[in-house]
């Protein structure tokens, strides 16, 4: 991963997303973006009017945002002297995910850093939170950092496998470079919950996951009939999980109402950081 998005909004969650993320790559050449998202409402007319008329909207509206921004930069410089860190400042007034969705673009970024502390308010349970929108709005794998969580060495990581998802090596580069940089024990969960799918060929599954982080452990669970958010809240405790990851699949609006998706339960209860990775769609 050589680019790396860290969203801010200036907020100490943020700062603490950002402390994991530069530890998590510590010792690695990386180049890391950092993207302020201003929302135009934001303003008021007092803060237009006090702008020199001979400046752009865009100047007046973002420029205090742009002085906090490089004063965050500085400090991240000083806190990686010896690391071979390059840090960009980027601040837009845009709707969200698209503000995000043309950094990735235009910085090529290989992976989103976002600190998250999960739903807030009943607008956010119906429009999701900002980190679910992220995931369902982008298409760019994502880090996770939950608000409060501290850095530790990734040694057990829990690998999610929800009723609608099925092991494919397409898009798990993040894992593989993951265990590869922090020796790990993996921790398959395979939850199967109340639905009709496909039959899946458990011992395949689980061979082929093996075979693809070779050298690394991996114990495989089945968990049949068993509600998943029990299951991951119990193996969090039991084995001791510094992180977790699973695949998010494209889905609109109507789709997220109706479907039995546990992805925002999961994304909600964090308490570990979650490394979102994108399935890869049908040609």
């Amino acid at each position: 991963m050589d680019n790396i998005l860290l969203l801010t909004d200036l907020s100490v969650k943020s700062e603490n997303a950002h402390d994991y993320a530069l530890k998590l790559f510590k010792g690695k050449k990386c180049n890391f973006h950092l993207l302020s998202v201003q929302k135009f409402w934001d303003y008021t007319m007092d803060d237009l009017m006090v702008a020199n008329p001979k400046d752009a909207i865009s100047s007046a509206l973002l420029r205090d945002h742009q002085d906090s921004l490089k004063e965050i930069k500085e400090q991240l410089i000083k806190q990686t002297a010896k690391e071979d860190f390059t840090f960009y400042t980027i601040v837009d007034y845009d709707v969200f995910t698209k503000a995000i969705n043309d950094a990735v673009i235009s910085y090529n970024i290989d992976l989103i850093v976002c600190g998250t502390d999960g739903k807030s308010d009943i607008m956010e349970s119906i429009f999701s939170s900002h980190t679910l929108r992220i995931i369902r709005k982008t298409e760019c794998p994502l880090l996770a950092i939950p608000d409060g969580f501290n850095f530790v060495y990734p040694s057990n990581i829990e690998y999610l496998l929800d009723y609608d998802d099925s092991f494919d090596e397409c898009g798990k580069e993040p894992f593989a470079q993951l265990v590869k940089k922090y020796p790990s024990t993996i921790y398959v969960m395979r939850l199967n919950y109340g639905f009709v799918i496909d039959s899946i060929d458990y011992k395949k599954e689980q061979e082929d996951i093996i075979k693809y982080f070779h050298g690394t452990p991996v114990i495989y669970e089945t968990h049949i009939d068993e509600e998943p958010i029990a299951v991951i809240e119990e193996s969090i405790q039991r084995l001791g999980i510094q992180m977790q990851v699973l695949s998010a699949h494209k889905e609109s609006f109507i789709d997220r109402i109706f479907s039995n998706s546990h992805l925002s339960k999961i994304v909600n209860m964090a308490r570990v950081p979650i490394l979102i990775l994108r399935t890869c769609e049908p040609q």
